[in-house]
């Protein structure tokens, strides 16, 4: 599972730095931007955001979610990055 959600953080341009308290941060490489992309093209990707949140909730990584939401709220609404 753990593996898993590493592959959709960079798929949508993030990084799991801490596995143990869930810290994320951006990708490292600058496609970072192009990835954000992939959350403000169509709202289908907010269906998978509530699907991975649930997920990691049933799976029992629980503490991994409030960091991610936190991530996708700061990038979306301080860094302007997430518009849509």
């Amino acid at each position: 599972i753990l593996k898993s959600y590493e592959l959709m953080l960079d798929f949508y341009g993030f990084q799991l730095i801490d596995n143990t308290t869930g810290e994320l941060r951006r990708s490292s490489d600058d496609s970072y931007e192009e990835r954000f992309r992939n959350l403000n093209l169509s709202s289908h990707n907010y269906l998978r955001i509530t699907r991975i949140l649930k997920c990691l909730g049933e799976f029992d990584y629980e503490y991994l979610k409030f960091p991610f939401l936190a991530k996708i709220l700061f990038e979306s609404i301080t860094e302007n990055t997430l518009p849509n």
